[in-house]
């Protein structure tokens, strides 16, 4: 036996010594925090309980589409994106053909894979508008089971934006006024869609996102600090050129355990009671799982990701929004770091036909944190909603929205 082979078997001790060591020493540090972080997160759910939205889901389990079909279609410079359908069901789980169908296209946030994460706004518009409703999302150029564009310079929000118009089209043909739905990242490729395709848009639900250069806002929640967003983009730049994109893998798999344990006491605190019964009890753990998994599936994909920052912050729509008069719901959580609250009030008072809802109780995941408020306005807003006559083809008409 060598040397080399003994120190080998001996490693797994040493380390397990070395973490022992390592938490004795923090341990008298972080109880105490430990202790006060706890008793913050329990007043919080207690005051969360007490004053956060309600909604009565009256759909049964069975209505939802079960996992979405998949399908692929090629853009006009060659590459091939997957996208996902599914269709609403009648009460007992059986397709109701329907003359019109509505049609919801899910513009998603950066790093999603189909979708995970769109449970309450599937509900609140299945049980609004019924059997036959067609809700679409695609995987992002670069992302997942799309191609990888052979020039990284096509990976955009422009791009993107084109790519949700090509999928629409493959599988609905042209048809007008569809609804647009974003999260995140989905909020600039959705008003980024309505700028090019504004004839494709009935109306948007835009949650937890911002009109354009994301990282000159992130993680400044009351106010942009200079040299901030150029530290990110630096950080960002860094990860790519020197190939550390495999830290993200590191760090999914070493903070796993911790996030299983604190998906599982969020869903007891401030879990949806509704959202349990629809899609389960761990249905924010499973979420994230397929979230962050999705991210890490791959080089490809964690690249991607990195880089989805970079075109995030080199994109803007801000200087345009003052064209888009299509009905929107603006939804923003007042704790959000990565867009911070104030970056939807810019959007508000620069779009004609624009309602913003400031919801005090999540952050930058209302549509999992807070989905009863968020089923609620998604309803409330798409009810109220007339058709709005066009008088011309990116124009419609003045329509008052009422604010909350």
């Amino acid at each position: 036996m060598t040397l080399q082979t003994i120190f080998a078997g001996c490693q797994p001790f040493v380390e397990s010594a070395t973490q022992l060591v390592l938490i004795l020493v923090l341990l008298p540090v972080l109880l105490p925090f430990l202790l006060f972080l706890a008793a913050c997160t329990l007043a919080w759910a207690l005051i969360f309980r007490l004053f956060k939205a309600e909604y009565d889901i009256t759909i049964t389990r069975e209505a939802l589409p079960p996992d979405a079909d998949t399908g692929t279609v090629t853009t006009r410079d060659g590459v091939v994106i997957n996208y996902y359908k599914a269709i609403v069901r009648s009460e007992d789980g059986s397709r109701r053909a329907v003359q019109d169908p509505k049609v919801v296209l899910f513009c998603n946030p950066l790093g999603q894979k189909g979708m995970s994460s769109w449970g309450s706004a599937c509900a609140a518009i299945a049980q609004l508008w019924g059997p036959g409703t067609i809700l679409i999302c695609w995987d992002y150029r670069g992302f997942f089971e799309s191609d990888d564009p052979k020039r990284p310079r096509t990976v955009d929000v422009r791009n993107h934006a084109e790519d949700g118009a090509v999928v629409l089209e493959e599988v609905v043909g042209d048809r007008p006024a569809t609804l647009l739905v974003g999260h995140s990242m989905g909020v600039q490729v959705a008003l980024e869609f309505t700028l090019l395709y504004p004839e494709k848009v009935g109306s948007m639900v835009l949650l937890n996102g911002t009109y354009g250069h994301a990282l000159q806002t992130a993680f400044q929640p009351i106010l942009r600090l200079p040299y901030v967003g150029s530290v990110i983009s630096s950080v960002i730049q860094w990860l790519l050129a020197r190939g550390h994109e495999e830290i993200l893998e590191m760090i999914r798999r070493y903070s796993e355990p911790f996030f299983g344990i604190m998906f599982r006491m969020l869903t007891v605190l401030f879990g949806s009671k509704a959202l349990q019964k629809l899609y389960g009890k761990e249905y924010m753990l499973r979420a994230w799982q397929q979230y962050l998994g999705g991210i890490c599936s791959n080089s490809k994909s964690m690249k991607a990701f990195l880089r989805g920052f970079q075109d995030l912050d080199a994109h803007s729509t801000g200087h345009l929004l003052h064209q888009i008069s299509h009905p929107t719901l603006l939804i923003a959580g007042i704790w959000d770091g990565l867009t911070p609250a104030y970056n939807m009030m810019v959007m508000k008072r620069a779009m004609t036909n624009a309602r913003l809802v400031l919801d005090t109780f999540s952050g930058h995941f209302s549509v999992m944190e807070h989905p009863e408020l968020v089923m609620t306005e998604m309803a409330k807003f798409l009810s109220e909603l007339p058709h709005l006559r066009r008088r011309t083809e990116s124009q419609c008409e003045q329509h008052s929205l009422k604010e909350t």
